[in-house]
């Protein structure tokens, strides 16, 4: 969390202050003093019951507005730390649109005695994993960890199985900093991280780039890092030890990235759920904090509609596959297909067939016995007689 101090200046200019395209959030562009690029923000806003206004932060700064938009004024609520638009530096190299309007997402913390509005829509495919609730998103475990090692600027792996959240509990914490967000897959060619000049002289970007040449504190996710070549964790190491890195296009100082990276391994190479995993060297994992991250019970709940019996059933299941080396992954996704497809109305049985066991042969899914008696095991017994 940001420094309470107070002892910035406000460093804001608001130009236009007007309703968001989605309900609950505000859309303010503003400049930064001593920058002449206009920056565009999506807020969420909130309501001051005291003075019956409105407000929303950004870069630490509480804009007050009248509930038809008009500015009120501007109070620096807060210190922020790593984040300077007072110039052009951070931009050395890119070659992108600089005219492109910033638009970043962020939570923002509710005051005491402040009511909010609504909250900002997650995205159909996100909703798999966690839902808005009264209080707020549902978070994993390990939210808080990850968050408070980012804003130390500590390279972060995350080392769990496959579906549980890794890359959206990320997103999460960078939708709440107020940071970009740049996610790259597992990188089998070195230009894929690097970017590469074109025959006719055109800079092709990628993401890495992105986030090493953004002007503010930004999120560089790198998925299934244990199946990345090495030659590319080589290239990443000596960014993260440096702080610069030598693009085709010049050198670009790390000022404001932050790393983070995650696998289905801790760096022990392939095994039988993870065939394609490679091992990973101690110079590599020397430069992280590796966290063990678990699905969440938390989140699981949430997305089974507090389904206690069908959380214990994929639970079960999961500890029946480790003790007997089956190959099989029971996910949240899992769980959000058989709880859509039984309110839907589909046969249970037939839900378990396609949703749980898929992909197992008969004699796989002969081994499965799961103890309990809820209608899931149930139906997971009319599969194998059947």
């Amino acid at each position: 969390m940001a420094r309470r101090t107070r002892n910035q200046e406000v460093n804001i200019n608001v130009l236009n202050i007007e309703a968001g395209v989605k309900h609950g959030i505000v859309h303010v562009d503003l400049k930064f003093d001593g920058n002449e690029k206009v920056y565009s923000y999506f807020r969420k806003w909130f309501i001051d019951e005291k003075t019956d206004t409105c407000y929303t932060v950004i870069s630490g700064c509480k804009i007050k507005f009248t509930k038809d938009f008009q500015l009120i004024g501007i109070k620096r609520k807060y210190d922020v730390k790593g984040v300077n638009k007072t110039s052009s530096e951070g931009m050395i190299g890119k070659t992108g649109n600089n005219e492109e309007e910033e638009k970043v997402f962020q939570i923002q913390e509710d005051e005491e005695n402040d009511v909010v509005v609504s909250v900002p829509e997650i995205p159909e495919t996100k909703q798999e994993v966690v839902e808005v609730v009264e209080e707020g998103e549902i978070h994993h475990e390990r939210y808080d960890t990850i968050k408070m090692m980012l804003e130390c600027n500590i390279p972060i792996y995350l080392a769990g199985p496959a579906g549980s959240g890794k890359n959206f509990t990320v997103e999460q914490i960078a939708w709440e900093l107020g940071w970009n967000f740049y996610f790259s897959n597992s990188v089998q060619q070195e230009y894929k991280l690097t970017g590469f000049i074109d025959a006719g002289g055109k800079f092709h970007e990628t993401e890495f780039y992105k986030a090493c040449t953004d002007d503010h504190d930004c999120i560089f996710f790198l998925d299934e890092m244990d199946a990345s070549i090495p030659e590319v964790l080589v290239l990443l190491n000596a960014a993260i030890a440096n702080g610069y890195f030598e693009f085709p296009t010049g050198r670009v100082d790390l000022k404001h990235v932050h790393f983070v990276a995650a696998g289905n391994t801790v760096g022990s190479g392939a095994d039988e759920m993870y065939s394609g995993r490679m091992v990973l060297d101690q110079a590599t994992l020397d430069r992280f904090a590796i966290i063990d991250f678990d699905y969440s019970r938390k989140i699981e709940m949430s997305i089974s509609n507090n389904n206690s019996d069908l959380v214990d059933f994929i639970h079960s299941l999961r500890k029946e596959a480790e003790e007997k080396g089956i190959r099989a992954t029971f996910s949240y996704r899992c769980i959000t297909m058989v709880t859509k497809l039984e309110a839907a109305g589909m046969d249970l049985a037939e839900i378990i067939k396609f949703t749980v066991v898929k992909g197992m042969d008969k004699d796989t899914i002969n081994t499965l016995n799961p103890n309990g008696y809820t209608k899931y095991h149930q139906a997971l017994r009319k599969v194998k007689a059947a």
